[in-house]
């Protein structure tokens, strides 16, 4: 990072008089009124310029030097017009000397080489027939034998070199087989304890609900085990996709009690809710705060994996409705916020403004390449190893097998071929995304419901036109809002708006 001295040696930045102020290259603008969004794609830095800003930065039109730039015929003093200058900088919109504060190749480096979330897909059995299930289950489906849970788990913890490991028991539906999920969660932890491996262990699973009774609800507190729990919002939305197998049943008032029992003794499950029908999300954020007192929920939109390619539409024009309905919802849910005095963890709605704000890129699905292979693994019912607990069951992605002689996981993880087309699926390599001006805020979208969409990795998201409109509103709604950040944000996110000092 260049390095901007103050030229009258006070120690603060400054820049020298000598200095030559170029325009970066590939800006992309879209103006609404008198001001100016102002996006760099390399870097992920956005700015919204108004006046009197905006009319300066057009008098930078040619290169220039700070010291010519101090003489243009322009209200700004030069205190103003050095800090708005720095401040582009700092945000990629100008050079100074040929060079860039923010280098592309020093940003975006790969955040994890071994994953450390392990999805076992223990049956892809389930009691239910939820018409978009990923998994495309039914109840006769098979199950993973114990002993081939219990190789992978250890394999997992000698050969995965993270501190800490999560391990996901996944479907199907993982209550099915409840009494191989205890055995597993006393299993980890006795081998993490005898080998003396120390490793920091979690456990989860999502389940449907309806076989979530107390009993169970006893010992999954005392296990330490996360449970979600799949609730799309109110009945008439819930019970249009999520019904008992083999009928047409809605199973919305099973899983809610069952719910409301769990709470009662002290046992709070997450919520996650998907939607297909853009109308639905309000519906779904009114029941989660209103219906349920929650602060915290998951709202995924449905995807055109398993049976929901066959049995629910996918309309050309579906993704721009989603993003106007989900923008109203973020709507609402700042108004919310704002009456109640609280904040709201909706976790889409955090990660966009993370990427927003932020150079990193926690959450695996928005950054580039996607986690799949370097953050997470998910594993067959017959010990097959998938880069991704969605491709759990695409045997283009079937990487090895536990029981495959051998076989070591971290070596497996780095030298694969299908890892190593993963890992070349980037927003560089993508045609459509490596022209865009959002791409390093989305980052191409999940990897297996582009192969599931359009048979290859290397497309943009289907969803590309949710992410086209959604970021860019986001931008126009926080400057409009700061207070949005705080409210809707993960924690330490800020933004303050120009004229203040410091980057996006």
């Amino acid at each position: 990072m260049l390095r901007v001295e103050n030229p009258g040696g006070a120690g603060q930045p400054g820049l020298p008089e000598s200095a030559l102020l170029t325009r970066a290259s590939g800006l992309r603008m879209r103006r609404r009124g008198s001001r100016m969004l102002f996006i760099e794609p390399e870097s992920a830095s956005w700015i919204i310029l108004e006046e009197p800003y905006l009319s300066f930065w057009q008098k930078l039109a040619r290169a220039m030097t700070w010291s010519e730039a101090r003489q243009l015929e322009h209200p700004l003093s030069p205190s103003q017009r050095e800090n708005f200058l720095i401040r582009m900088y700092e945000s990629n919109m100008v050079q100074v000397n040929g060079r860039s504060c923010l280098e592309p190749a020093e940003l975006w480096k790969p955040v994890q080489h071994y994953p450390a979330y392990l999805c076992l897909h223990l049956t892809e059995a389930c009691n239910f027939g939820c018409l978009y299930c990923m998994a495309d289950s039914f109840p006769n489906k098979g199950k993973m034998p114990l002993e081939t849970a219990r190789l992978i788990i250890e394999k997992v913890l000698h050969e995965i070199p993270s501190d800490g490991i999560t391990i996901d028991f996944h479907g199907g539906e993982p209550l099915l087989v409840w009494d191989d999920i205890q055995e597993l969660v006393k299993w980890a932890r006795h081998v993490n304890q005898r080998d003396g491996l120390g490793r920091n262990l979690w456990f989860m699973f999502q389940t449907n609900g309806a076989l979530l009774t107390p009993e169970k609800v006893e010992v999954l507190k005392e296990l330490d085990v996360i449970v979600g729990v799949s609730l799309d919002g109110p009945r008439e939305v819930h019970d249009r996709n999520r019904v008992f197998a083999g009928s047409s049943q809605g199973t919305f008032e099973t899983v809610l009690h069952n719910v409301r029992k769990a709470e009662e003794m002290g046992f709070q499950v997450g919520l996650l809710g998907v939607v297909h029908e853009p109308q639905d999300y309000l519906k779904a954020f009114r029941f989660m705060v209103h219906e349920m007192n929650r602060r915290s929920f998951r709202l995924n939109y449905s995807s055109y994996i398993g049976r929901s390619h066959y049995r629910l539409r996918f309309p050309v024009d579906r993704t721009e409705e989603f993003a106007h309905a989900w923008l109203e919802m973020i709507d609402e849910a700042l108004a919310w916020c704002r009456e109640h005095g609280e904040p709201l963890n909706i976790s889409d709605v955090n990660n966009q403004i993370n990427n927003l704000l932020s150079k990193n890129r926690p959450f695996m699905c928005y950054r580039s390449p996607c986690g799949a292979g370097n953050s997470v693994l998910g594993f067959g019912i017959d010990g097959g190893i998938h880069a991704c607990e969605e491709m759990a069951s695409l045997d283009m992605f079937r990487m090895a097998n536990i029981h495959d002689e051998g076989l070591n996981l971290a070596r497996m993880v780095e030298s694969n071929p299908i890892q190593r087309l993963l890992q070349s699926r980037t927003v560089d390599t993508i045609p459509k995304c490596s022209q865009c001006q959002l791409k390093r805020f989305c980052y191409g979208g999940c990897t297996s419901k582009t192969m599931a969409r359009f048979g290859t990795v290397m497309r943009e998201s289907p969803m590309c036109g949710f992410y086209q409109v959604v970021f860019e509103e986001l931008m126009w709604k926080i400057h409009e809002n700061p207070d949005m950040v705080g409210l809707l944000g993960l924690p330490g996110l800020e933004y303050r708006p120009w004229p203040a000092s410091s980057a996006v």
